[in-house]
């Protein structure tokens, strides 16, 4: 693929420092300095320039219907060249050569031109006075000089008439403004000159004698801050007059490629054939197809081929940011352009092309800074950026670009900065500022060149630049304000190393703080030595600062010599060079976080950018932290058999996780001096504790515990972890711990027996007998048991209603001495319960156990044998009995029972006749009990017929069921609906049903009521004294 050099040919007044020709005005028209076959040979007809000649043309032949053209651009976008070359073109028939003959219109005669340029504000006789001057007629208008007066309509007339006129007048608001400050009558000059510019545009317009007359004047509102005020003081009505009857046109179009074709006019004299673009495209379609491959860049890689076969030898990416900054107040587009490509040609081919021969396209950071012509003309697009520049960009070496390319011997950090000044120049609201890394990327591949390394340099740049910003989106753009990395190094420069090792011990006491505190427990960091306090039962580490020969101090070496428990203390350090390192770091780490903390003071938000920026300097500085730590404290001592061992640490933070303390027990587990909990469970761990720590069979616990503090050969564990192992071995019987003092060695022990009891529902006991080292038991009712007693089949499940047994466990191996007998009592409980009967309410007791006798008192007091009444039946609860106490005794084995305590009813008043509490019974009037009663097999129902007929009732029956005794699937079911029937009807119903339905002899019955009726309350107290209930359970059933 071929360079530019090879492929272009620069026009060679690029390189004259006086060159001008992008700077013509009218003037240079009026005084004839303009070298017309040079500004045709440079010049680009664009699609405005040629709709102005055209619509010109047609007016100097009498067929045009508008004789008033405005040009509407902004400063700097083609007004003057446009009406420049319209004029050369109408006074120079020979220059239409230039031109496509069919905007000519056939039309072969000079024109007479007439210009002016508003910054021409020395004419002594007004815009009318010069326009007859410049006709040869300046006679015509002298009743119009003094006193200065507008000419009007049919004066224009007669001043123009004749042959073919052009008339331009550019930058008109300039000279406006100047007039206004001139006084004239009651107003201005620039009243005056408004009226007379109005009636000159009106007189054109109106064709007839003044057909073949066009003027073309430039934009009155073009992007002059005090035209545009007097546009709407002083000549609004002449800029209405313009725009009602003026034809306008764009001269470069903003949407498309008119900018780039004139400036690969202007500048270059010669370029390749289409097919040799063609080759350089589909290069760098193939370099950002490789780039996208490889995860640098999204960008299109259609894209870029189409744009460079369209703007070549420009890079497409020039389109885009050059249009950031088109709008920027008092930047002259496409003037401006043309300058600033300029000098971008100058630095690529001059000095013989060195740099053009190394390039395949113009890209957009292909500006010199080191060019002071350059610099300014950067400076102006956005002055407010100059800072940047010489900060972060060029500087003599010295800026944070030129630095990181020192080290990188490359230019690409400098390119990479350019790239995102020229995304930063734009200064309009609305305007995109910057480019992420991946557009910088993809705007920078070029064949040939190695990418890999530009997300580093961008990393490395943000965090160098010192105006340097990213928004949300991840856009880099410069701003004029100093970001978190400036003040950062201000703050910085302020520390001293003092300060700095503070920090970086609060830093170092947080990281190395233990979490898990298993192999470690506590952390000082660069302690003096009277600060450093072991303790028995703790690990402590110590961080001590590096010595300059990287040995360990001797102050240490004495201390430790010295210390009492030595196997209670490591030390970590390492080297003296990257002490340094560590200090510097940490000099930035207190400085972040005092800019964060004042950020946080001010309420910023933490999705401002700012807050962002620092909070990812903060991670950074904290990654360089870490990664001096690891290289600063790389050698741990620790005690081993009689001496400090050292052994290299390679402290890791892969995937942000950076946990010394885990990287530490690894180490001290891979030497064999910590041991895990798991392997605290092996019976090799016991087999150690009695061989290294243990003196003699028999030792105490604080001998064993001091033993393992001094013992250098001892290994390290949780800290709980000697006494949760003496506790499981003297659980388990293979230590013996009395008055503390631990047994090694401690003789079998003997046999015994532990029982658990479960009380069941019918009185009896459910005994789990557990065997203690033995595998025998032998039982005995009310005597001791012996061998000769009876052995318990089942220990699990032993059920018994006696009193008292007794229990005897035997080794049958005989390893185990026959202990002692297991005495068991049974603690039979006393139930309760109340029923109303006669008026009175009943108190009775029951015990869970036959064997036992009742002792209880009413008065709250103790239920002894003395005081206490021994229960033979129900007794009637009175206002005087206040508490119930009441206990079971087994007199032959003088067994006790649990006592029960419980309050008695309270009967002073509320109780009604009937006595049920707050139920109100009359014993004389009918009763009622509207309540669900369900009987559900034969002898339930029986017995509920027995007492229907004693007792005289009545029931509402809701539902009869019969079904075959062996068979549910026969049954006979009536549904009563609460019928009211006795129980001789019932009895009837039943037998009927069984007979004569089911003709079975065999049935089960189901009776089911909705309500009982008593003859009177009287009875129903009766029945419910007879069933033991108390009436308040019927309360709100009752119905009389």
């Amino acid at each position: 693929m071929k360079s530019l050099y090879e492929l272009c040919q620069v026009r060679q007044d690029v390189f004259l420092d006086n060159q001008q020709d992008d700077a013509l005005d009218l003037a240079n028209l009026v005084d004839g300095s303009i070298d017309a076959k040079k500004f045709f040979s440079e010049n680009y007809i664009t699609e405005g320039m040629n709709t102005l000649v055209d619509m010109a043309f047609q007016r100097f032949s009498g067929t045009g219907a508008r004789g008033l053209i405005r040009l509407k651009q902004s400063m700097g976008g083609g007004k003057t060249h446009n009406m420049i070359a319209l004029a050369l073109l109408a006074k120079y028939p020979a220059l239409r050569e230039a031109v496509p003959a069919n905007i000519i219109h056939d039309f072969k005669d000079e024109v007479r031109v007439v210009s002016y340029t508003g910054r021409n504000s020395d004419i002594k006789y007004g815009i009318w006075g010069e326009i007859a001057e410049q006709l040869g007629k300046k006679e015509a208008f002298k009743d119009y000089y003094a006193p200065l007066a507008a000419p009007g309509q049919n004066a224009w007339i007669e001043l123009l008439k004749g042959a073919p006129l052009l008339i331009v007048l550019d930058e008109l608001p300039p000279y406006l403004s100047y007039l206004k400050t001139q006084p004239s009558g009651t107003g201005t000059v620039a009243d005056i000159t408004v009226t007379a510019l109005a009636n000159l545009f009106n007189a054109v317009n109106k064709g007839g004698e003044l057909a073949k007359v066009c003027i073309v004047v430039s934009d009155l509102n073009a992007t002059y801050e005090s035209g545009s005020d007097l546009l709407q003081n002083t000549f609004k009505d002449l800029d209405n007059e313009i725009s009602r009857t003026s034809m306008d046109i764009e001269p470069v179009r903003a949407t498309s490629d008119d900018l780039y074709k004139i400036l690969k006019k202007k500048l270059f004299s010669a370029l390749p054939e289409k097919a040799e673009i063609e080759a350089v495209a589909a290069e760098y379609k193939d370099a950002v197809s490789k780039a996208r491959q490889m995860n640098y860049t999204g960008y299109d890689v259609n894209s870029v081929y189409t744009g460079i076969c369209e703007v070549y030898p420009f890079h497409p990416c020039i389109k885009d940011l050059f249009a950031r900054f088109k709008e920027n107040n008092n930047f002259q587009q496409t003037r401006g352009f043309i300058r600033l490509t300029r000098l971008m040609v100058r630095s690529l081919f001059g000095n013989e092309g060195k740099k053009a021969k190394e390039k395949y396209l113009i890209n957009a950071f292909d500006f010199d800074l080191h060019d002071n012509l350059t610099v300014s003309m950067v400076s102006a697009i956005k002055p407010k950026l100059q800072l940047a520049m010489s900060r972060d960009i060029v500087s003599e070496g010295r800026a944070a670009a030129e630095v990181i390319d020192a080290r990188t011997g490359s230019h690409d950090m400098q390119e990479i900065a350019k790239m995102i000044l020229m995304a930063s120049l734009g200064d309009v609201t609305g305007v995109i500022l910057g480019l992420t890394a991946n557009e910088i990327i993809g705007y920078m591949v070029a064949p040939g060149r190695d990418m890999s390394n530009f997300r580093n340099l961008i990393e490395e740049f943000n965090n160098a630049a010192w105006y340097l910003y990213a928004d949300e989106r991840g856009h880099l753009y410069f701003r004029d304000i100093q970001n978190v990395n400036a003040k950062l190094n201000s703050i910085v420069t302020s520390y001293n190393n003092a300060q700095a090792k503070q920090e970086i011990k609060k830093v170092l006491q947080d990281k190395f703080s233990p979490r898990v505190k298993d192999c470690y427990q506590k952390v000082n960091v660069f302690p003096a030595i009277d600060e450093i306090q072991l303790n028995k039962n703790q690990v402590t580490l110590v961080l001590f600062e590096p010595v300059d020969n990287g040995k360990f101090p001797k102050e240490l070496i004495d201390f430790y010599n010295n210390a009492v428990y030595k196997n209670r203390i490591m030390f970590l350090s390492g080297q003296k060079n990257t002490m340094e390192s560590l200090l510097e770091v940490s000099k930035e780490y207190k400085a972040i976080m005092s800019i964060i903390q004042e950020l946080q003071a001010e309420h910023i938000s933490e999705k401002d950018t700012q807050y962002m920026a620092a909070e990812s300097l903060r991670d950074r500085i904290l990654m360089r932290m870490r990664s001096a730590m690891t290289e600063t404290f790389v050698t741990l001592y620790y005690p081993a058999k009689d001496t400090l061992r050292s052994k290299e640490i390679t402290m890791d933070f892969r995937s942000n996780n950076f946990d010394p303390e885990a990287q530490i027990r690894n180490l001290l587990m891979e030497a064999g001096k910590f041991t895990t909990q798991e392997k605290l469970f092996e019976d090799t761990f016991r087999k150690k504790i009695e061989k290294r720590l243990f003196t003699a069979n028999k030792m105490s616990w604080h001998d064993l515990v001091e033993r393992a503090a001094t013992n250098m050969s001892w290994n390290w564990y949780i800290p709980s972890g000697l006494e949760d192992a003496k506790d499981r071995y003297v659980v388990n019987g293979i230590w013996a711990e009395e008055g503390g003092m631990l047994d090694k060695e401690p003789p079998a022990p003997k046999t015994g027996v532990s029982v658990r009891a479960k009380y069941l529902e019918d009185g009896t006991v459910l005994l789990n007998i557990v065997p203690e080292n033995g595998d025998i038991v032998y039982w005995e009712v009310e005597q001791q048991a012996t061998t000769a007693s009876a052995r318990v089949k089942d220990c699990s499940a032993f059920q018994t209603d006696e009193m008292l047994l007794y229990f005897l466990c035997v080794d049958s191996t005989e390893v185990h001495e026959t202990g002692d007998l297991c005495r068991w009592e049974n603690n039979v409980k006393v139930q309760y319960s109340y029923y109303d009967q006669g008026g009175r309410k009943y108190c009775c007791l029951k015990a869970t156990n036959p064997k036992v006798r009742i002792y209880y008192t009413t008065d709250g007091s103790n239920p002894d044998k003395e005081t206490a009444a021994v229960y033979q039946e129900p007794f009637v609860v009175t206002k005087e009995m206040s508490m119930l106490q009441a206990v079971t005794y087994y007199e032959k084995e003088d067994i006790w029972g649990e006592v029960l305590s419980q309050m008695l009813p309270r009967l002073d008043g509320g109780h009604g006749t009937g006595c049920g509490g707050d139920v109100e019974i009359q014993p004389d009037k009918p009763l009622c009990l509207q309540k669900n009663f369900s009987y559900n097999s034969n002898k339930d129902v029986y017995e509920f017929l027995v007492d229907m007929k004693k007792w005289h009732l009545q029931a509402d029956v809701e539902r009869i069921l019969l079904s075959d005794a062996n068979d549910d699937s026969i049954f006979v079911e009536i549904s009563a609906s609460g019928v009211r029937l006795d129980g001789n009807a019932i009895e009837k119903q039943l037998e009927n049903i069984r007979q004569n339905v089911l003709g079975l002899e065999k049935t089960k019955h189901t009776v089911e009521l909705s309500g009982l009726w008593f003859v009177s309350g009287r009875d129903f107290s009766k029945w419910v004294g007879e069933r033991r209930e108390e009436i308040k359970k019927y309360g709100e059933a009752i119905r009389q």
